[in-house]
């Protein structure tokens, strides 16, 4: 897994969706806790850096994030569908996708060893969510262990800092 700093998304955040997570729908009480497989291309999160001002240099292919708009379900769709490898989906959960400072090719390319995740929520407070996140990482089969806080809105995610533990 590579672990690369940023504001959230690529590297940086790996977010946990309710299920495979290609739509969906904001709850009263969304779940707190996901657990899974994911195909073996996915990858472990960065740790946090300034967010980038910046477009990145490649365009992400088009994809509709889904409209949620709750701190924890964006963060849990985020995940959700890094797990699943529907990258596309991830990335328009960010803002703009300039939150990682990487290119989307760069954001897919981070996740190429990320397996199975187990995401939970540990407090949220506003539009910050705090959490914990373990991934498997197929490629030499560990356990990585991280915490983080992203910030979301307007259903994106447009701050990061998650750290391996």
């Amino acid at each position: 897994m590579k672990i690369a700093a940023c504001s959230l998304a690529g590297a940086a955040t790996l977010i946990v969706a309710l299920g495979a997570c290609t739509t969906v729908v904001e709850s009263a009480a969304p779940a707190k806790s996901h657990s899974g497989s994911a195909p073996a291309s996915s990858a472990a999160p960065s740790s946090s850096a300034p967010a980038s001002t910046s477009a990145p240099s490649a365009a992400a292919p088009p994809a509709s994030a889904p409209n949620v708009t709750d701190p924890w379900a964006v963060v849990s769709a985020y995940y959700g569908d890094i797990e699943s490898g529907n990258y596309q989906q991830a990335w328009a959960l960010l803002d703009s996708g300039a939150t990682t400072g990487q290119t989307y090719q760069q954001f897919v390319d981070g996740f190429s060893c990320t397996g199975s995740q187990d995401l939970s929520e540990d407090s949220a407070s506003g539009n910050q969510v705090t959490f914990s996140l373990s991934a498997t990482d197929t490629c030499n089969g560990q356990v990585q262990h991280f915490t983080g806080t992203d910030t979301v809105e307007n259903g994106k995610i447009v701050a990061a800092d998650v750290h391996q533990d």
